[in-house]
């Protein structure tokens, strides 16, 4: 180890790793070429497309979504980070916002679909019930070129409903 590296733990998609890297890596970087997880895409590599998106436990308890590309990978020490990989079942099962995104064909070429499914979980996490402007303000990092936005919101409201219709009594 070099005096510009960091050892540290980092656990990714339920899986405890033992992780070195440069002080000045990002946790994409380290997802991607060390560890080879696919899920989170490298964009704009300046936290503006939100391909990158993950949801993270840094320490305070809680998952929040941020971009990976911007997270300098040495910060994640010890703390938890899901991606894509992990949102559906176990046996590869699509989760319902994944069924709902292909149900509303809110997915084309497919390099931010990881990133809006994986805000989108986020939020129908945190508010089971989001208005149509909760939904926008939650996807605002995300940038995607090819369905505009329409589907992808409509695919966000539609989980957000089957989720409280598995909800209900």
């Amino acid at each position: 180890m070099t005096p510009d590296e960091v050892a540290f733990e980092l656990t990714v998609d339920g899986v405890r790793h033992e992780v070195t890297a440069r002080w000045s890596e990002s946790l994409l970087t380290v997802l991607r070429d060390r560890l080879g997880v696919r899920g989170p895409k490298t964009g704009c590599a300046h936290g503006r497309c939100g391909a990158c998106a993950v949801r993270a436990d840094l320490g305070d308890g809680a998952p929040h979504v941020l971009c990976a590309c911007l997270v300098p990978a040495a910060t994640a020490a010890g703390g938890s980070v899901a991606t894509i990989a992990s949102i559906g079942g176990p046996d590869g099962e699509l989760s319902d916002v994944q069924e709902a995104f292909l149900a509303e064909g809110a997915v084309q070429c497919g390099i931010c679909t990881a990133g809006f499914v994986t805000a989108a979980t986020e939020l129908l996490e945190t508010n089971p019930d989001p208005t149509r402007t909760e939904i926008e303000a939650a996807l605002y990092g995300n940038l995607c070129r090819c369905t505009g936005y329409g589907r992808i919101v409509a695919a966000v409201e539609a989980a957000a409903r089957t989720r409280r219709q598995q909800e209900a009594p």
